[in-house]
């Protein structure tokens, strides 16, 4: 039986938002510049863990 470490919610939201901030060249929809995962709000963030858990749940039902 093989067992893969699931990669933590964090981890998946922080990967999630740096993907975005480089597909999108670091800026904002206002074209301000988009900080680093450690500076953005504890809200922004919780947000981007919820959408890393959502599209996680999704992957997990359809595997």
């Amino acid at each position: 039986m093989i067992f893969k470490v699931r990669p933590d919610t964090d981890r998946l939201a922080q990967d999630a938002y740096e993907a975005y901030a480089t597909a999108v060249e670091n800026k904002s929809v206002s074209g301000d510049n988009l900080p680093p995962w450690a500076e953005p709000s504890r809200s922004v963030q919780n947000a981007w863990k919820l959408a890393a858990e959502a599209v996680r749940h999704r992957v997990e039902l359809n595997a």
